[in-house]
């Protein structure tokens, strides 16, 4: 299933680098992908196209098995690094 995600990530135009999934203990997955693409975007606006994305390349079965995917700047992250070292 992670694999399956992945492909459909990559193909939405994302890199391998930016993606980020782990398999919970029920075979779901989750995680986030970290792009300067969701820069200026709202928490809604990009979750909408990544779902968008995913419905477009992943069987509605499939979609059912994810249990989240955060979306992040590049900076939101250095931020949270930041802040939780400082």
């Amino acid at each position: 299933m992670e694999k399956e995600v992945t492909r459909a990530l990559l193909a939405a135009g994302f890199t391998a680098d930016q993606i980020h999934l782990e398999v919970t203990q029920s075979g779901s997955v989750g995680g986030f992908v970290i792009s300067p693409r969701f820069v200026g975007q709202s928490q809604v606006d990009r979750q909408e196209k990544l779902w968008e994305e995913l419905r477009r390349h992943l069987a509605t079965d499939r979609l059912h098995r994810i249990v989240s995917i955060l979306t992040m700047t590049p900076d939101e992250v250095d931020d949270d690094v930041r802040a939780a070292s400082g």
